[in-house]
């Protein structure tokens, strides 16, 4: 038991809820489990595991603990390692009690940073609604739904023996990945799939300064065009239209149109917003991208995709994302919404996505 228990007097017949006890009790508890990636955080982690939790929620905090032990040590096989982390929660609205149970709405705003001082932050900010059950004289932590972004976009889960493998594999992979990245973006030229150099060069300085700059609403929300409920692809159009990718006006459903208007009644196109859809047109009808075999040959500015089980079509991809940075050990950092993500490792995405989702790595 610890001072952030919110504690309820029995001669009390409807429990009143302190929101700032709930909220601390949140905060230590979010804290450590998002320490356990960190290095050197054992004290932050034992201070988060005497937080309260209702029993249905033991086993899952257990495979939420593990889920981040793992992505440490596949963090760890790709060259990552982090040295801190601060994790903010912001109430949104007040909470709600109904007989024995309690909610409340947070904002959590978390930064890691990384061993090395060279390297930028990885932060993110993501929505919770924090479930609470009457335990005795206290409320206890029962539940967390996470509303941005689908599956396991801010969340780790636990993985499968052969899923932890591949995710290992794929990690020591991109650490052994040859060296010659392009990491400045003053310094990439629009080049074809043989490798040869156009003479219109994009403006990949500027497609990284607009996915930086918007990628965390901090300290708002104040991105210049109206979100979509699932950001990823309109946000990473808007990047690329900040660069030099002229807009193509056609029916809004075309593969051969990509274009946005900001009209509350017909926003985009589907290609401009979809992430199948901008696949279809980057790569297949404007040939504005092509693929590359793999990550190892990603460059700053290209685009990532992958697909998403029970989210996505099978087959299709479910997210996009951009290169926004690399580690000091030349490993990409991807930068996206929904969940809105500044610099996160890409070793992570892969790992928390090993069970055979197919990803797709393409040159802007």
């Amino acid at each position: 038991m610890t001072a952030t228990l919110l504690t309820i007097s029995p001669a009390q017949a409807a429990p009143t809820v302190e929101k700032s006890a709930l909220l601390e009790a949140a905060q230590t508890y979010l804290t450590g489990e998002n320490a356990v990636t960190v290095d050197g955080a054992a004290a932050t982690i034992r201070k988060a595991e005497t937080i309260r939790v209702a029993e249905a929620f033991t086993a899952v905090r257990d495979d939420r603990m593990e889920a981040r032990e793992q992505l440490k040590g596949i963090n760890k096989l790709a060259g990552v390692h982090y040295s801190a982390v601060r994790t903010e929660l912001t109430p949104v609205g007040e909470a709600r009690t109904r007989g024995n149970t309690a909610q409340l709405a947070v904002q959590e705003h978390t930064e890691y940073t990384f061993a090395d001082a060279k390297d930028a932050p990885y932060s993110y900010t993501v929505r919770h609604t924090l479930s609470y059950v009457r335990s005795g004289d206290t409320w206890a932590l029962a539940k967390i739904d996470t509303q941005d972004g689908p599956a396991n976009l801010a969340t780790p889960e636990k993985l499968e023996p052969a899923e932890l493998a591949a995710a290992e594999k794929a990690a020591r992979e991109l650490r052994s990945a040859d060296g010659s990245k392009v990491t400045d973006p003053a310094l990439k030229k629009r080049t074809t799939r043989d490798g040869n150099s156009t003479l219109a060069a994009y403006d990949y300085q500027a497609m990284v300064a607009f996915a930086t700059k918007y990628a965390e609403p901090e300290p708002e929300d104040n991105v210049p065009y109206e979100r979509d409920e699932n950001d990823c692809t309109n946000f990473i159009s808007q990047a690329l239209s900040a660069g030099g990718w002229e807009r193509v006006l056609g029916w809004y459903r075309s593969d051969s149109a990509w274009w946005y208007t900001g009209n509350w009644w017909l926003e985009h196109s589907y290609t401009w917003g979809g992430a199948p859809n901008w696949q279809r047109f980057a790569r297949d009808e404007s040939e504005r991208v092509y693929e590359l075999d793999g990550p190892a040959s990603l460059a700053i500015a290209d685009v990532v995709q992958f697909e998403i089980f029970g989210y996505s079509d099978p087959g299709q991809p479910g997210h996009t994302m951009m290169v926004t940075d690399f580690t000091s050990d030349l490993l990409p950092k991807m930068s996206y919404h929904t969940t809105d993500t500044l610099n996160r490792p890409l070793s992570e995405i892969i790992a928390e996505h090993s069970t055979g989702e197919k990803f797709w790595y393409f040159r802007t």
